[in-house]
C-alpha cells in the first residue's frame, strides 16, 4: 500500500511489519527513520546491507525468526535494497513474523521495479516515495532551526545558507550544525 510521508506517522498506531522507503532524497529518508519510525517501532535495531543478506540468507532468516529472551521486538533496516531482495521479503511475509519490523531503504526505483510494485499492491506492506527537496522545503527547515534555537539572522543570510546547500537536505543540516556549534 502506498502512503505519503504525511500519512506515514498517522498510520503507526497499528504498525505494519514491512516498509519500503525509496527515492532520491536520502536525507529525508534518514530523518523519517530517525524521527518517526525508530522512536515508535523498536529500540533493538539491526542494520544490514542487501549484499550481506544475499550472501548469508539462512543466517539472516534465522536472526529474524529467533526470539530473544531480553528484547521483545526488533527493527531491521536494510540499506540499498533492490529487486534482488524481493524473494526473501515474500518468504518472510508468508511466515507472518510478529516481533520484527523490516525497513528497506532504496534509491530511485523505476515504476516497473518488482520490489516497488509488490510493496505498492500488497496490503501488508507500506511503500513511501521520497522526492527531491525544493527551495521552499529547505527554507522551512532552516527557518524552524533558527526559531527553535533562538538565533537571530536576516532573511538574506537564511537564503544564502539554503542556496549553499544546493537543494540537498544533508548539506543544509551540516551547515546548520556548523552554525549552532559556532553560535554556542
Amino acid at each position: 500500500m502506498i502512503l505519503k510521508l504525511t500519512d506515514l506517522s498517522k498510520n503507526l498506531t497499528k504498525p505494519q511489519k514491512f516498509y519500503l522507503l525509496y527515492g532520491s532524497n536520502t536525507g529525508q529518508i534518514e530523518d523519517t527513520i530517525n524521527n518517526i519510525l525508530k522512536p515508535k517501532l523498536s529500540k533493538n535495531i539491526h542494520n544490514y546491507d542487501e549484499n550481506e543478506i544475499l550472501t548469508n540468507v539462512d543466517e539472516f532468516e534465522e536472526n529474524i525468526l529467533n526470539k530473544s529472551l531480553f528484547d521483545d521486538d526488533k527493527l531491521i533496516i536494510i540499506n540499498r535494497g533492490t529487486d534482488k531482495i524481493l524473494g526473501i521479503v515474500e518468504k518472510l511475509i508468508k511466515k507472518k513474523i510478529t516481533e520484527t519490523v523490516i525497513i528497506i531503504k532504496s534509491g530511485i526505483l523505476e515504476k516497473r521495479s518488482k520490489l516497488r510494485i509488490y510493496f505498492e499492491k500488497n496490503k501488508e506492506t507500506i511503500c513511501t516515495p521520497f522526492y527531491d527537496d525544493n527551495y521552499q522545503s529547505l527554507l522551512m527547515i532552516a527557518q524552524k532551526f533558527f526559531s527553535k534555537n533562538k538565533i537571530k539572522i536576516s532573511v538574506q543570510n537564511i537564503n544564502y545558507i539554503v542556496e549553499k546547500s544546493k537543494n540537498n537536505r544533508i548539506n543544509l543540516k551540516n551547515e546548520l550544525e556548523k552554525i549552532s556549534i559556532y553560535y554556542l
